[in-house]
């Protein structure tokens, strides 16, 4: 919530200073215009003229309205625009309207007197139609924005990803080979585990050239990636994982962007098991009702030479749901020193 406050308060503050800028220059320009060709034609009650700054300034309480009606604006396209119905949204414009001139009135009681009542309802529907058309104008260009940016991320993640890759067919016939070996060597174990990290590089290949996947393979894959690290630590009493993935809908029509999650979870395993120390780790994912909600839970174990890193994995998937995901997800992350909780929140696309 305060997260949200402060963007309001942000893109209010910018809103409304590049407005009065605009107001200034479009009151200032036709004065100046109009002295240079008749000279000072306005005079100040001591006699002197009044100067180009004094003339724009002289807007003080309009700015209040004005003021008044980019914050109801910002707060429609915050928190109106596309979560709830379209209605709800022009109902919100015209609520910003009637509000903004209810405050010119307050300011300036006899401001409507001279031209008759029926005249408040062109400035109702000026403001209306302003917050309608910018909150329209907005989002659009923010969605062209995260898709370019976006498909500028992809393109180096691709490229990234290519660089460090073997040759996918090379890759695949060896770890299939690696399988049949250690059937025949009597190691299910190790078979196991091939066959499982066979299945996980297979969706990382695939997956990196798309937006968005099945819901049923990003879960899949984190299965795997959790078998795989059951069949890696052994059984010992200091170490205690404990994991569930449970959904609503066996049929996982809903997508989601690839590889999304798994950079929490990875990260609990990199700083919450050690061989020697008590530590736990807690895996919770539960879609329902196209939500997805994500509980990550690990031991921070202390005094971890080997450990290092800077949470590069998890900054990065943070900018992928700043661009994928604006206003439909919610993190937050809480390291104590001695734990480290993730609880995630995201509305799925179908």
């Amino acid at each position: 919530m305060l997260t949200a406050l402060k963007k309001l308060l942000t893109n209010w503050i910018v809103h409304f200073l590049i407005m009065w800028i605009v107001i200034i220059a479009f009151t200032l320009i036709p004065y100046l215009y109009h002295v240079h060709l008749w000279g000072n034609y306005i005079n100040n009650t001591d006699g002197t003229p009044v100067t180009g700054w004094q003339y724009a300034t002289n807007l003080n309480k309009d700015l209040f309205v004005v003021a008044l009606f980019i914050f109801l604006t910002e707060a429609i396209r915050q928190f109106l625009f596309k979560k709830y119905h379209f209605i709800v949204f022009v109902a919100g414009c015209l609520l910003t309207g009637i509000i903004a001139c209810a405050g010119l009135v307050y300011l300036r009681p006899h401001v409507f007197q001279q031209q008759g009542k029926l005249s408040a309802i062109e400035p109702i529907l000026y403001i209306a139609v302003y917050a309608f058309a910018y909150v329209i104008v907005r989002d659009y260009y923010l969605q062209n924005r995260n898709r370019k940016l976006h498909r500028i991320q992809q393109s180096e993640n691709e490229l990234h990803a290519l660089k460090a890759q073997l040759n996918p067919h090379f890759l695949f016939n060896a770890l299939n080979y690696l399988y049949g070996t250690a059937l025949k060597e009597n190691a299910p174990d190790t078979a196991k585990g091939i066959d499982i990290m066979s299945d996980m590089m297979r969706y990382t290949i695939h997956g990196m050239h798309e937006n968005f996947v099945p819901l049923q393979d990003e879960l899949k894959f984190l299965e795997n990636y959790l078998r795989l690290q059951e069949v890696r630590l052994p059984i010992k009493d200091n170490i205690k994982i404990s994991t569930q993935i449970v959904s609503d809908e066996p049929n996982h029509q809903q997508k989601i962007a690839p590889l999304l999650l798994l950079p929490f979870i990875e990260n609990a395993f990199k700083y919450g098991i050690s061989m020697d120390a008590p530590c736990e780790v807690q895996i919770k994912i539960v879609v329902a009702e196209n939500e997805l909600h994500m509980e990550v839970f690990n031991s921070i174990v202390q005094n971890r030479a080997e450990v290092s890193g800077n949470n590069t994995g998890i900054k990065n998937t943070i900018k992928r749901l700043d661009l994928l995901y604006p206003d439909s997800y919610r993190l937050d992350q809480k390291n104590t020193g001695l734990d480290y909780k993730v609880s995630f929140w995201l509305k799925l696309s179908l």
